[in-house]
């Protein structure tokens, strides 16, 4: 199952809203130097990521599972190469026929498989298109007790300029975290001066490192590094992200 709701959202306004999400690009350019790997990104979205990564001539492929985004990335990614990135597909069941030097899932887009079956089929996908020496990286943040248990009241998150409604907007966030499946409701109120103009919810499940190490060694993969932050420090108790490196473990 994944949070599907997630895809309200026009693809525009998607975009705009991330504008400030920029602090993991360098980590992905250092980790994807080397210009003759090919890489594969799952979950997409706009193409926030694969923009700059393209630009710096990366042989690159996303993967995608609303049309519409795909679309919408696309249609940028063609004026810089003059062809399309990015194919529709659902990270639980994908067969794009070819073997990957890095494949990557990037800032929290794995939260949205819902329970661990979701997952453990999405590593199996991932596994039939490495090859021995392949690398995997996933990129999520850390469920920290005093954001799961925060307030219900609405939280402003974000301020943008959302190019549909033409106007400055405000984006405030309400959680409802469900403790027994271990799965946060998150509810976004869009506003701008004049009224509030969108509300979707969506639904992200909260992988804890030890959940996370455990699904990832029991499905064959060996955790090469797990980084706390985007300067590639080692995970810790106060790490607010957790960023594996796995490869697969040939040993077995």
């Amino acid at each position: 199952m994944i949070s599907k709701s997630y895809y309200d959202l026009p693809p525009q306004t998607y975009h705009d809203q991330f504008w400030w999400k920029k602090d993991d690009i360098e980590f992905w350019k250092k980790i994807f130097s080397n210009q003759q790997s090919t890489i594969l990104e799952l979950a997409a979205g706009t193409g926030r990521i694969s923009i700059p990564l393209i630009r710096e001539n990366l042989d690159y492929t996303g993967l995608e599972i609303s049309e519409e985004y795909c679309n919408f990335a696309n249609t940028d990614l063609k004026e810089l190469t003059n062809k399309t990135h990015i194919v529709q597909g659902d990270m639980r069941n994908f067969n794009l026929n070819k073997k990957f030097d890095i494949i990557f899932i990037g800032f929290n887009s794995l939260l949205h498989l819902l329970n661990e079956k979701d997952l453990i089929k999405t590593l199996n996908c991932i596994q039939s298109h490495m090859n021995k020496k392949s690398k995997l990286y996933i990129d999520i943040f850390v469920p920290h007790t005093l954001f799961l248990s925060r307030p219900k009241s609405k939280m402003k998150i974000c301020e943008f300029f959302d190019s549909i409604e033409k106007q400055e907007s405000i984006i405030y966030e309400s959680l409802k975290y469900d403790d027994e499946n271990e799965i946060m409701n998150v509810n976004w109120l869009y506003k701008t001066k004049e009224k509030e103009y969108n509300q979707f919810t969506f639904d992200m499940k909260m992988y804890y490192p030890d959940t996370m190490n455990r699904i990832l060694i029991d499905q064959n993969f060996k955790i090469l590094n797990l980084w706390g932050n985007y300067n590639q420090n080692s995970f810790n108790e106060e790490s607010h992200l957790q960023i594996y490196e796995c490869s697969l473990n040939n040993d077995t």
